[in-house]
């Protein structure tokens, strides 16, 4: 700063300091609560209570935690709003990588994973234990962290499993994926995990290898491999339990031909790892199954909305709806399913196929929306606005 004058030298700091007063950072949107009057939607089927604005892109669906907060993440953040709209806190994730799906504990805590590390958070925002992996190198891909058999964290790494118990202790690692993995000293470099899931019978993990497709296993809470199932050369899968030891899942193939078309499998435990039922798809976009009480299974692919019977994978029926992208919701007490629309609309869909409401938006709806224990929808949009909306139209069953 030689030979700048110093009354020169102080503007331009003055400056600098009211641009950055001034101008808003935009990286982030200020947050602004709208309350809607319900005399002036009376009538209407779909009705709007409230908007959040400024809450940001979620990088993870929507959900509702024990305590009925609402917890989203956005980037490597996680925020927890109460069902009034009030920000109650956000909370960091891990650091370095994509934050996976959190996981809710028996005693309240919340557990973030990372690309090799899980993060607890407690119930007030406050960052917890944190347990990090050896990897040898940063693991790419999004991050998975399941609950499972036993009580434990399962945290699936290209290179093995972990298993870590609700206050951070590890308990075991699975140093292989197949039996080729048992004669080599260096894990293989070109694995991947392609989802992970869990319940209390097992933990379910898709393990991927480039050129030689991908493989579904079952671990138990020992670390012992239950059974393989090998899925081919995929893109894509969605793992869900659905109570008792089952598990669905729906694949999307690598390439989509005439050989290779969507699936959707059940996996019972008594069938060691031959699906109870497989169901073939056109499409090669299948979201995740959601199961309803009555044992119908409904997935969105090709802009479409399925249902499937669960026992026998027999389709029930299909509903073509315009500019469907999202994952559906079920509410088994109104007989409803709920998803969202690149052209920014919340449809409400019948338990027959039939379309009874729709309801625009700010933004397009790309994760599917959540029907809250209050008997309410969540939905947030592509511009960043979570939303609380009553379906008016068939709203007696809610209770409070």
């Amino acid at each position: 700063m030689c030979g700048v004058p110093k009354q020169l030298l102080a503007r331009l700091v003055l400056g600098l300091l009211i641009f950055h007063l001034i101008v808003p950072s935009p990286a982030r949107a200020a947050q602004k609560l709208t309350v809607y009057s319900p005399a002036e939607q009376k009538g209407k089927p779909a009705q709007f209570i409230w908007q959040l604005s400024g809450v940001g892109r979620l990088s993870g669906d929507i959900m509702v935690g024990p305590n009925g907060l609402l917890y989203l993440p956005v980037g490597n953040k996680l925020a927890a709003v109460d069902t009034r709209g009030r920000v109650v806190w956000e909370a960091a994730g891990p650091a370095g990588g994509r934050m996976g799906r959190p996981v809710f504990g028996p005693a309240g805590s919340i557990f973030l994973p990372g690309s090799t590390v899980v993060q607890e958070i407690k119930m007030n925002g406050a960052a917890g234990w944190s347990f990090s992996a050896f990897q040898g190198s940063t693991a790419s891909g999004p991050a998975w962290l399941s609950s499972g058999p036993r009580g434990y964290l399962y945290l699936p790494l290209p290179a093995a499993l972990y298993a870590v118990d609700t206050i951070g202790r590890y308990k075991w690692a699975l140093l292989h994926w197949d039996a080729g993995d048992l004669y080599r000293a260096v894990p293989l470099k070109d694995r991947a995990i392609d989802g992970c899931a869990g319940d209390e019978r097992a933990v379910y993990v898709v393990c991927s290898r480039r050129q030689a497709g991908s493989t579904l296993l079952a671990v138990d809470g020992a670390g012992k491999i239950l059974w393989r199932y090998w899925l081919g050369e995929i893109k894509e899968v969605h793992l869900v339990p659905g109570g008792d030891g089952v598990l669905y899942a729906t694949v999307n193939p690598s390439k989509l031909d005439k050989l290779n078309k969507g699936k959707v499998y059940a996996f019972r435990p008594e069938d060691s790892g031959r699906p109870a039922w497989s169901q073939t798809i056109p499409f090669d976009d299948l979201t995740a199954p959601v199961l309803s009480p009555d044992k119908t299974l409904y997935f969105t692919a090709g802009g479409r909305i399925y249902a499937l019977d669960a026992q026998t994978g027999q389709q029930k029926w299909y509903q073509p709806l315009l500019n469907l992208i999202s994952a559906p919701a079920v509410d088994g007490r109104r007989d409803r399913i709920y998803a969202g629309t690149s052209d920014k609309r919340l449809l409400a869909v019948g338990a027959g196929g039939r379309l009874i409401w729709d309801l625009e938006l700010d933004g397009a709806v790309s994760r599917p929306p959540l029907v809250g224990p209050d008997g309410y929808l969540y939905v947030v949009t592509a511009k960043g606005s979570l939303y609380k909306i009553l379906d008016a139209g068939n709203s007696w069953r809610l209770f409070k």
